[in-house]
C-alpha cells in the first residue's frame, strides 16, 4: 500500500517498525525513546541476535541453516547468570591439582577441530566461522570480560554441537563430539534442550 503525493507514490513505513517496541503499544517510537526508564514495555530489551549483519544471515541460509535454529541457544546465552558463568570459568581454567575427570577444555578444542574438518568435508566450512562471528556480537566491547569470553566459547561449542548432530547420520563420531562439546552448557543448566 502506498500514499499518493502527486505523481510519485511513497511507500508506507516498514512493517518491522510498526511491529516493534512502542509502535505495538500505539505510541510514537521517537517520543518513547526519550523515556528515562531503560527497559519498559515501550523500550524492551533487544536481543543481540537482532543486530546481526544481513550478509551473515544470508551466508548461514546458503549453508542450509536459518537463524531461528539457534535462537533458543542464543536466548540461553542472554539469560546466563553470573553463577553459571563462574562455573564455566572453573571448568575452562582448572588447576592442575584438581582436573575434571569428565570434561577437559583441551580435549574440547581438539574435538572442535575435528568437527570443523568433518563439516569442511561436507561443504559446510563457513558455518563454524559464521556462528563464532555471530556469538561474538553477544557482548559489545564495553561489556566484554573474561567471563563473557568463556561464555561465548562454550556457547560456540554448543552451537557447533547442534550442527554436528545434524550430520551425525553421515559420520557417526559427530554424535559423540556433539555430546562432549555441549557438556559445559548442559551441566551448568544454561540450556537444557541440548
Amino acid at each position: 500500500m502506498s500514499v499518493d503525493f502527486g505523481s510519485t507514490p511513497i511507500p508506507d513505513a516498514d512493517e518491522a517498525i510498526d511491529s516493534w517496541g512502542a509502535a505495538t503499544l500505539g505510541e510514537d517510537p521517537l517520543l518513547a525513546s526519550f523515556t528515562s526508564e531503560p527497559f519498559t514495555e515501550v523500550r524492551p530489551h533487544v536481543p543481540f541476535y537482532r543486530f546481526f549483519h544481513y550478509p551473515d544471515l544470508l551466508d548461514l541460509r546458503q549453508a542450509g541453516y536459518e537463524l531461528d535454529r539457534f535462537i533458543p541457544l542464543f536466548d540461553s546465552l542472554e539469560d546466563a547468570r553470573l553463577s553459571q558463568a563462574e562455573q564455566v570459568r572453573a571448568m575452562l581454567h582448572y588447576h592442575e591439582d584438581s582436573p575434571n575427570p569428565i570434561w577437559n577444555p583441551r580435549r574440547a578444542r581438539e574435538m572442535e577441530f575435528n568437527v570443523r574438518a568433518t563439516l569442511h568435508n561436507f561443504g559446510l566450512s563457513e558455518v563454524p566461522t559464521l556462528l563464532r562471528r555471530m556469538l561474538g556480537r553477544a557482548f559489545p566491547d564495553d561489556a566484554s570480560s573474561d567471563l563473557t569470553i568463556d561464555l561465548v566459547n562454550v556457547f560456540f561449542w554448543a552451537a557447533l554441537a547442534e550442527v554436528a548432530r545434524d550430520y551425525a547420520w553421515r559420520h557417526k563420531v559427530l554424535a559423540t563430539y556433539a555430546e562432549y562439546l555441549s557438556y559445559p552448557v548442559r551441566v551448568t543448566g544454561m540450556h537444557l534442550g541440548l
